[in-house]
């Protein structure tokens, strides 16, 4: 056992990029849990945090501006650790707010730091894992979010009960610094880490896999341009409402659709994360079993994104059902379909990319995921207020399918990724 640890500690890797993408979720989420509690304290309403919202959604996507050409010019190791320090003091100084403007001040902080986490973490990816275990690392990333999701409600609440709602803001923010030591002390390129064996690092190396001939500087906006990026960045500008919708409306929709408490929906809001958990996993691990089998990764994730996309329908079945506990399991599976949507598109994005501009690339595509999550929350309240939730969610059980089709309508046969 011991012997297999040491030809393996890549997987510490994902492990720590797991606790990253887990104390981001829990610092974004720590407001969401006291909003109700801060609307009281400090004199604002949904119309307000809806701004608060909002500025947060602008921030990271501006951020994706930048950061992958920070993380690609500067390397992994600093970009991260600078970004850290700045979100994660961002997340303590919410204790000191005394207004909403205060909080959007904050949230505009808190935005730009966390821009940096995921583009930082396909690089280190592309660096680390080889090919064959890449959906699966990337789905164990991916986990972090939706555990931080599902930690937030119970642990936030009870330190705000316990204590006060200022030491909820302190804790999960201060998290963060603990992260930062274990980053600084572990982390390093594997070309330079002194816990890697000589096999490992041959493991790794070799195991990087080819990457399309891309000339090594090029300016961000003719990167966007470029067909694959535009490609990938479609892509996730129509299908990352899917994930902004179920965030921001599900308690709302089981409220009041379905009659609700407050409390009965705290009970249950919980396990579609958990389903996007296992979707996560399930979706990189069923992908990378089809790289081991010999497909060629890239085909292997677009197989796997193809059946996601003909499953997503039963969306118009959860909105239909009259049992609350039969949608909320029919959208336990719609997200656990999103998050392995989610796994193999990132993976295929990393391994359609050239190393020196994977962190921009994928920078640039989760913009457009912001973008499109942006203008479809603005839309979706003005539908549900006209129509009501049966149109959503209609049209949310077709958007993948209408995603897939723009990604691959443009794979150039020279593009298409042959059978080994």
């Amino acid at each position: 056992m011991i012997a297999v640890f040491r030809e393996h500690r890549r997987w510490l890797v994902a492990g720590l990029l797991f606790f990253i993408s887990t104390i981001a979720f829990l610092d974004r989420q720590t407001l969401s849990v006291l909003e109700k509690t801060l609307e009281k304290v400090l004199g604002f309403s949904a119309t307000e945090y809806s701004y608060i919202v909002t500025g947060f959604l602008i921030a990271t996507g501006l951020g994706y501006l930048f950061a992958g050409r920070i993380i690609d010019r500067f390397g992994v190791r600093i970009s991260f650790a600078v970004a850290l320090v700045i979100w994660s003091a961002a997340a303590v100084a919410h204790s000191l707010a005394v207004g909403w403007i205060t909080l959007l001040l904050l949230r505009l902080v808190l935005g730009l730091g966390e821009s940096f986490y995921t583009p930082a973490a396909a690089r280190v990816l592309k660096e680390w894992i080889p090919q064959r275990e890449r959906g699966v690392c990337w789905a164990v990333f991916s986990t972090g979010n939706f555990i931080g999701a599902m930690v937030a409600p119970p642990l936030v609440a009870r330190l705000a009960l316990r204590y006060h709602w200022q030491f909820s803001f302190i804790a999960t923010g201060a998290s963060g610094f603990v992260l930062l030591g274990a980053w600084l002390w572990f982390y390093d390129s594997p070309e330079r880490h002194r816990w890697l064996s000589v096999a490992e690092r041959t493991v790794i190396l070799d195991g990087r896999g080819p990457a399309p001939a891309v000339s090594e500087n090029i300016p961000t906006f003719k990167l966007l341009c470029q067909p694959a990026t535009l490609r990938f960045f479609f892509t996730r500008f129509i299908t990352d409402p899917f994930t902004f919708f179920f965030l921001f409306w599900l308690p709302a929709y089981l409220q009041t659709s379905h009659g609700l408490t407050l409390g009965k929906t705290g009970m249950i809001a919980w396990i579609p994360y958990l389903g996007a958990d296992v979707g996560a996993l399930t979706g990189g691990a069923v992908s990378d079993w089809l790289v081991r089998r010999g497909v060629n990764p890239r085909l292997a994730r677009r197989r796997s994104m193809l059946v996601v996309a003909c499953l997503t329908p039963l969306t118009l079945v959860a909105v239909r059902v009259d049992s609350a506990s039969l949608a909320v399991g029919l959208i336990t599976v719609v997200m656990l379909l999103q998050a392995a949507w989610n796994t193999n598109l990132t993976t295929l994005i990393i391994e359609s990319t050239p190393p020196q501009h994977v962190a921009r690339v994928v920078a640039l595509t989760l913009m457009g995921g912001t973008i499109g999550g942006s203008i479809a929350t603005l839309l979706t309240g003005r539908a549900i207020n006209t129509f009501g939730y049966v149109p959503v969610f209609t049209i949310l059980g077709f958007i993948h399918l209408a995603a897939y089709t723009v990604m691959s309508a443009g794979w150039r046969s020279a593009d298409r990724p042959r059978e080994s």
